[in-house]
């Protein structure tokens, strides 16, 4: 085996290889093994983005960036700047030693600060982490809802609804965004460039990203961005102000979301991911018949900083 760190941008031919190697883990394992993020970035420039690579065979055996290197790629390892992490190995080249190399390179140059993300908390993942001092910090609920009936969103007074306009809403909803996210380590950061990479991703459909609006002040009071990719509904994201929370909205953004993919898009499953400690919009997604299809834990060294 060789192993290789790499730093952004892969080249198309290695990011198109990881981008296979994560679909046959996935259809494998029945869970995505690479988050949203790590997928988008495996190829343009992302600076601060590192590539663990690993392949079968001795070093001089394989051509690190030719085709040769993508047949032979058995494993890969994202580091992100804010030392979020996440590792795949190929089925077929598993209990001999790839995961453990991909984390112990992937622990070397994140050190202290790393966390990673063990996508449906395979058999292995705990023994893994803990052979290598890690141990788990935050759990990630990957939710599941079936076709059933659903309430009428009842709105809170005051409140409009429309859709998102790309290049007018931008800047307004990446505020509210960041306000109602201000503790996510993940989505509160997002950044314009963040926004404009989704925005031009294929599944992206403007009539399906909800904005709540004061009437009175035309500000933005909340949000529910749905998504649909490969057949399947995704509450990809609610938000709500702070100056809103408690008021209903969530609840009433969230139904709306659901009506549109139940019945505009005429879809049977609905999914989405929910934080562990959000208790209160787990107990929420929870009366709206959504029930645990997976878990998603995350690692860190038990001295992290």
């Amino acid at each position: 085996m060789t192993l290789e760190a790499v730093p952004s941008p892969l080249p198309s031919a290695t990011a198109a290889a990881v981008t296979e190697l994560a679909r046959s883990a996935a259809q494998s394992d029945g869970v995505h093994p690479l988050s949203e993020r790590t997928l988008l970035h495996l190829d343009g420039e992302h600076p601060g983005d590192l590539h663990v690579l690993a392949y079968e065979g001795e070093p001089g055996t394989i051509e690190v960036t030719g085709l040769q290197s993508a047949r032979n790629l058995i494993g890969y390892g994202a580091l992100a700047p804010d030392g979020s992490a996440e590792l795949v190995v190929a089925p077929t080249a598993r209990r001999h030693g790839t995961g453990t190399a991909l984390l112990r390179m992937l622990l070397d140059h994140g050190g202290n600060r790393i966390r990673v993300w063990a996508h449906g908390r395979l058999p292995g993942s705990d023994e893994l982490a803990n052979r290598l001092g890690l141990e788990v910090t935050r759990e990630l609920y990957f939710l599941r809802r079936t076709r059933a009936s659903l309430p009428d969103p009842v709105w809170p007074d005051g409140i409009a609804v429309r859709t998102f306009v790309p290049g007018r809403d931008d800047a307004a909803w990446l505020k509210v965004n960041g306000a109602a996210f201000a503790d996510h380590p993940e989505q509160g950061s997002w950044t314009a460039a963040d926004l404009a990479e989704r925005l031009q991703q294929p599944w992206f459909d403007p009539n399906g990203f909800f904005l709540a609006v004061d009437s009175g002040t035309g500000a933005l009071a909340g949000f529910h961005w749905t998504k649909v990719e490969d057949g399947i509904g995704e509450v990809y994201v609610v938000g709500v102000s702070p100056a809103h929370q408690g008021s209903g909205l969530g609840k009433a953004l969230t139904l709306q979301g659901l009506h549109h993919l139940q019945e505009d898009r005429d879809l049977d499953t609905v999914v989405l991911y929910v934080d562990g400690t959000n208790t209160a919009a787990r107990s929420l997604y929870n009366a709206l018949g959504f029930t645990t299809a997976a878990l998603d834990v995350q690692y860190a060294p038990s001295n992290a900083l």
